[in-house]
């Protein structure tokens, strides 16, 4: 009986530790996209407008998406 509820203890604290840590990457998601947003803007509007027959494909919300998450991970990766 004490092992089953000092297990379902630890289960349920374990629960609440990665629900903290999805909460906290959201957040700082929103924090982190808006400047890669920014940055991969300004960058395409740079190459569109250089000397350089260049063309940017690829979705600009989704390149700045998959950044903010890198540079997330890395956040994460202690």
């Amino acid at each position: 009986m004490v092992s089953t509820t000092h297990h379902e203890h630890v289960v349920r604290d374990r629960y609440r530790e990665r629900e903290a840590e999805r909460v906290m990457m959201k957040r700082l998601f929103l924090l982190v996209f808006p400047l890669c947003l920014t940055t991969i803007a300004l960058t395409r509007i740079s190459t569109v407008f250089s000397a350089r027959d260049a063309r940017a494909e690829g979705s600009v919300f989704e390149e700045a998406k998959a950044s903010a998450y890198a540079a997330l991970g890395y956040a994460f990766h202690v």
